[in-house]
This record gives structure tokens, sequence and C-alpha cells, in this order.
């Protein structure tokens, strides 16, 4: 798998890129949590980036099919270098506000949807015309990249809580600004997909489509396939979830558990040991599993979360760890599955209306904790967390049920899926690639 020309570095740049927004993940809250004291400014900040992905995410998506993905991932890491910079800078300068922190985060939002849709969008041409329909080369493919990210969640949140104690939260984002600085190197020097011919016919074909979907083209295709609107609804159903308890977390920490940074390090740490685990589960055995297998998958990311009730380090690291260990299977058959059925002139249209649903929902999230934090307290957040997660369980098995009937398994293979797909209709955690 490695040796496919590419892969190697784009693995790299993944793992240094999110090793980078791992850090500020968490710097920036505590920053923000330190300084004003507000749950719900911490809360406005961290959903100002994901109002960004929303705002312009559908839109993206035809930015993504005319410049190409690779194009798409270099504007991006090299926009977001400055912007990130940008935070200590006006930090030392002493003109940080509030307003100015909310418009570096939402410009971070705008880079952030266009190219994680490229870079899942990228894997098929690097596998080659050939090897990208393969769904069990594609699954592996996704789930190695990932584990970039999984590894940097086990590594990130525990350097982090340490640096953040050493240094203060202003200038561990420096190291942020660094890591998108040297994915953009990799990315220009080592990441090249091979060539493919594109036939007048291709040409034509791909403009006929540009003309006729438009920026919502990948919605409507979404929504119209069974199997990938269930998908959709149970990604967007985990991932108000998710978010929330990173909102929650600084909170619990500050005031139930010591208010030492390092704590809240370590609590994510064990979110990302899970991950990292259960990214080697992914790598080795995903093509093997099946809907059953998955379905328990499922259960298990959402289970644990109920553990949050219950205001102990060990237990509160326990249940992060276990929803960790399932993540990874579930992004991979997500991301594989949407990929694979869906024509490829709309890849990019679909692979962006899935990215800012994601996001929608993660704004959701992070807006609404702050201010049910303040009405309601933690235990009362921790049960909703737990039960929208509940019914993400569900409704991704149903997802599964869905795509296993012989006419969606059909669709899934790319020569027929045209014209299947329209006559039917048819994925960060944080992550912010």
């Amino acid at each position: 798998m490695l040796r496919t020309p590419g892969l190697l570095a784009l693995f790299l740049a993944k793992l240094l890129s999110t090793f980078g927004s791992w850090l500020t993940l968490l710097a920036l809250p505590w920053f923000v949590l330190v300084t004003t004291g507000s749950p719900v400014k911490m809360s406005a900040v961290l959903a100002a980036e994901f109002l960004g992905v929303v705002t312009l995410g559908l839109p993206s998506g035809r930015v993504v099919a005319r410049l190409g993905v690779r194009r798409t991932m270099l504007i991006c890491d090299a926009a977001r270098v400055p912007l990130m910079a940008l935070i200590p800078l006006l930090h030392q300068a002493g003109w940080l506000s509030l307003p100015a922190l909310l418009t570096v985060s939402f410009g971070l939002g705008a880079f952030t949807a266009p190219y994680v849709s490229s870079q899942r969008l990228i894997l098929a041409d690097l596998l080659g015309p050939a090897r990208g329909t393969d769904e069990k080369l594609l699954a592996r493919a996704n789930s190695l990249i990932d584990g970039a990210t999984r590894i940097a969640a086990l590594a990130g949140p525990a350097l982090g809580g340490l640096l953040i104690a050493l240094l203060g939260p202003a200038q561990v984002l420096w190291i942020d600004a660094g890591t998108y600085l040297v994915s953009y190197l990799i990315l220009a020097a080592f990441v090249r997909p091979p060539a493919t011919a594109v036939t007048a016919a291709d040409r034509e074909s791909s403009r006929a489509s540009d003309e006729q979907t438009g920026t919502f083209a990948g919605l409507r295709h979404a929504l119209r396939h069974r199997a990938l609107r269930l998908f959709v609804l149970a990604l967007t159903l985990v991932t108000i979830s998710v978010p929330a308890v990173f909102i929650c977390l600084p909170v619990l920490v500050m005031n139930d558990l010591g208010g030492d940074p390092r704590m809240l390090g370590l609590l994510i740490a064990a979110n990302g040991a899970g991950l990292a685990i259960g990214s080697l589960v992914a790598i080795t055995g995903l093509g093997r599993m099946s809907n059953t297998a998955l379905t328990g998958a499922a259960v298990l990311q959402c289970a644990p979360l109920w553990l949050l009730l219950i205001d102990q380090a060990a237990a509160v690291a326990s249940g992060l760890f276990l929803v960790g260990l399932a993540t990874p299977l579930l992004a991979a058959t997500l991301n594989t599955r949407v990929t694979l059925r869906t024509p490829a002139p709309i890849r990019p249209h679909v692979m962006t209306a899935v990215t800012t649903s994601e996001n929608l929902a993660a704004f959701i999230g992070y807006t609404a904790a702050g201010p049910a934090l303040h009405l309601s307290g933690l235990r009362t957040v921790f049960a909703a967390i737990a039960t929208l997660a509940t019914l993400g369980a569900i409704t991704f098995a149903m997802a599964l049920r869905a795509d296993h009937s012989p006419s969606v398994s059909a669709a899934g293979r790319i020569p027929e899926v045209a014209n299947t797909a329209h006559r039917q209709g048819y994925g960060k955690t944080y992550s912010r690639g």
C-alpha cells in the first residue's frame, strides 16, 4: 500500500497538519477560557471556523472540480499558514480582540472544506483508474490516511497540554502554522497523481456535468440515494455530539478535575489512543468486516459516551478511548462508500456536500454546547451528547442495511454507477485536514 507513489507523502502531510490542529484544539479554547472565563465565547471561537466551512462548503465543490484536487490542497495549505500565524502575532502586539479571533477562525474554516474534500478524493487518483475502483483497496487507503489523523490525535493532545503549561496557549499556535507550511512543501514535492488520458468525450461529459449540476448538485445527489442519505444523517448526528464533548472537557477539567491543562491533554490523548489502535484495526481488517461487525462498531462508538456522566477522570478517559477505537472503522467505511456510490464527474460536488454537512453539524455542536453548559450544566449536556450519538449509531446501521441491497451493491461498480445513481438518487471527530 505504501509503495503507491505519493501515498506515503500524503500520509506524512496529513500526520503533521493534524498534529498541529490537535495542538490548536487544546490551545485555542483554553486561551479563550483563561482570558475571558466564558464558555460561550470559547464555543463561539470554535464555531466560527465551522461557520466558514459551512458558508463556503457547497460552492467549493465547483472550485475543486475546476482546479483539481492537488492544486486545491496546495492553495488551502498556503493560505492557512499566515492565517494561523496571525493569532499569536496579534496577541503579541496586543491587538487580538474577540472579533479579530472570530474573523481568523472563519478564514481558516473557509479553506478547510475544499481541502478535506480534495484529500479524500485524491486517494482514488493516487491508486489509479484500475485500483481506485476496488472497494477493499480504497477502504484500506482511506484507513491509512485516517490513521495519520488518529496517530496525531494520540501525540498531539498529550504534548499540547504540556506545551500549554510550559509556553502558554498563544505560543503553541505557532507550531500549527508551521505544520501547514511543512504539509504544503510535502504535497508540492511528492504528491503527484498519475496523469490519465482525457478524451474529447471525457471533456465534453465533464463540461456538460458542470453546466447541469451547479453548486447544489452534490447535495441533491446525496439526498436522492437512500443509503447515502442515511450515511450523511448518521454522520450529522454523531458530528453534532462529538465536537460538543471537546467543548465540555475544558469546563470539566477546570471545574471538577483540578484545573490542570495536562489533565485535559491526557483525557484527549485517551481518545487519541483509541483512534490510533482503531486505525490499525481498520487498515488490516476493514476489508474483511461484515455489515454486522460494522454495526457493532457503531454501537461501540456511542455506548461509552454514557460514561461521561460519571465525574471521574478514569471513567471519562475510558469512554473517550472506546469511542476512538470505533471511529476509524466507521469513517473509512463512510468515505469509501460515498466515493464509490458517486459518478466520478460529480464526486467533488458530493464530497464537499458531505464535508459541509459534517461541519454544519460540528458548527451546531460547538455553538449550542457553550450556552447549554451555561443553562443546564455538564451532566445534562453529556446526556444529550450520548443520546444524539446513539441515534447516529442506529441510523448508521440502517444505512449499512440499505447499502447492502443488490441494486445498491451494483451501483458501487464504477462502470455502472452513473446511470444507476441518477435512477436511485445516491464519512473530528474533529479534523481540519
